[in-house]
């Protein structure tokens, strides 16, 4: 259930305003003149104050315990006191019994920005709690650019899987060395983002995360695997098809697209921790290029569950978060080549459900504690003389609870070609493509075409597609 408490949309003497008339003033953050904050769109809430801070603990509490409800999404979860949230947890866990998974937006900024008026709930303070946290590194990484990108820079800025560097569609400038990083940032993120877990970067170090930088802060936040969220799309900002509308060269096939889409997904399955996805991530979902379609309607928001059409070029969207890039925005929409058919959409639904039963068939994709994920995942394929297009990861199953394979390896090509990887010291171990890849209904027949040379520890992945070994118990 995604709830909002940081904000409302009506505060003071508005026709809509109910907390104002409950206390006026108490319940809203207000600034040094006795201002209505609006950091979070609208009027910021304060559950710093006690009463605000109960509001929020009591409601969660009814929805687990009367309505059953088993997750929480925060929105902008930074806005919020961490000492509301773990009293909310222990709370929320002791009326219902059980554990309930508690994650949410940590973003740092704002009048709460960097604990000026409490300790909040953000991705950097919250370790050690047990609450997730979205990772904006391993989605921006995946995607290219940011939220905020607007005009050209939305093409201009490509991420891994949608042609940086190797594939480019006129206007990125991105270099071997900014594919590389990215790469890195994509395997900080497989990894959990944990503390603790030492990366063979492209710059030929071996870092704990916590050490490895991205513009200021550190790729390594996360405490245990429960508290990093790894997504690549969600309801704010496009939707990954919109996304890679933009990103991917004019020219890329329709069904290059949806490959390219499941292999978003498939760095979020095969990631450690929390694993996010976005309802349409397996119908091609799109929103008609709407970045902010809160109050789009169901035109630009709906979700064909016939797996008939995906949405996309029904018009222009909304002109109030979107009309400066309607210049950019009409071409794209109008270009018949990127609208999927009824087929893509029907693979990318069935290929989504594979990925699905792959983590699904192991523990080794989802390890319990950080201390699991430093000793049993190890990439291969790092440092600068590495493939950049090619990301593999080995999860060793010895003992381990569920894991149901003596060793996983999976591999993420997101090149346009096929690359051999090899790998001298995964020789000899008795590889086979995943039972899921062998199925008769096997929706991604080009992963069976992956192979495995047991001579020379040597594998070959096709192109644009994510694969996964084991060596069977």
């Amino acid at each position: 259930m995604d709830v909002v408490f940081n904000h409302t949309t009506a505060a003071g003497e508005n026709d809509h305003s109910v907390l104002d008339e409950i206390v006026p003033g108490y319940y809203y953050r207000l600034g040094a003149n006795g201002q209505q904050l609006t950091d979070s769109c609208c009027a910021d809430t304060a559950p710093e104050n006690h009463m605000m801070g109960r509001l929020v603990q009591d409601s969660v509490v009814m929805w687990a315990r009367d309505y059953h409800v088993s997750s929480f999404r925060y929105d902008v979860m930074s806005f919020i006191p961490r000492d509301v949230l773990v009293a909310l947890q222990a709370r929320v866990d002791a009326a219902v019994g059980r554990h309930v998974q508690m994650l949410g937006e940590g973003w740092n900024f704002g009048t709460p920005a960097n604990g000026a008026r409490f300790v909040q709930s953000s991705m950097f303070s919250l370790n050690g709690t047990g609450i997730g946290s979205f990772n904006p590194y391993l989605r921006d990484a995946v995607r290219g650019g940011s939220g905020f990108d607007s005009g050209s820079a939305m093409i201009a800025h490509q991420g891994w899987i949608n042609g940086q560097f190797y594939d480019p569609n006129g206007l990125t400038s991105a270099s071997a060395g900014d594919l590389m990083w990215s790469s890195d940032v994509v395997k900080a993120g497989l990894a959990g983002s944990v503390e603790g877990y030492v990366l063979d970067t492209s710059r030929d170090a071996s870092l704990p995360l916590e050490q490895i930088d991205d513009g200021g802060t550190p790729l390594g936040y996360a405490a245990q695997p429960s508290e990093a969220v790894s997504y690549v799309e969600n309801h704010d900002n496009q939707t990954l098809f919109d996304n890679k509308a933009y990103k991917l060269p004019t020219t890329t096939t329709q069904d290059d697209r949806a490959r390219v889409q499941m292999l978003g997904a498939a760095i979020v399955s095969f990631s450690q921790g929390v694993p996010y996805f976005h309802a349409g991530v397996d119908t091609l979902r799109s929103k008609s290029l709407d970045k902010n379609s809160y109050d789009s309607g169901d035109w630009f928001n709906k979700l064909d569950w016939s797996y008939a059409d995906d949405n996309f070029g029904v018009g222009l969207p909304l002109q109030s978060s979107n009309g400066s890039d309607w210049s950019v925005q009409q071409p794209l929409l109008a270009n018949a080549l990127i609208k999927p058919t009824a087929a893509q959409i029907a693979w990318t639904r069935d290929q989504f459900r594979d990925l699905l039963r792959i983590r699904k068939s192991s523990t080794l994709l989802r390890l319990r504690t950080a201390a699991d994920i430093r000793q049993r995942l190890k990439f291969w394929n790092t440092g600068s003389a590495q493939v950049p297009t090619v990301i593999v990861g080995d999860v060793g199953g010895g003992g381990y609870a569920g894991a149901n394979f003596q060793e996983l390896t999976y591999f993420i090509n997101v090149d346009k070609q096929a690359h051999p990887i090899t790998i001298p010291a995964l020789a000899a171990r008795g590889f086979v493509l995943h039972p899921v890849h062998l199925a008769a209904g096997a929706a991604d027949t080009r992963a069976a075409q992956a192979t495995y040379d047991a001579g020379s520890g040597t594998f070959t992945i096709p192109a644009r597609t994510a694969v996964v070994f084991v060596v069977p118990q």
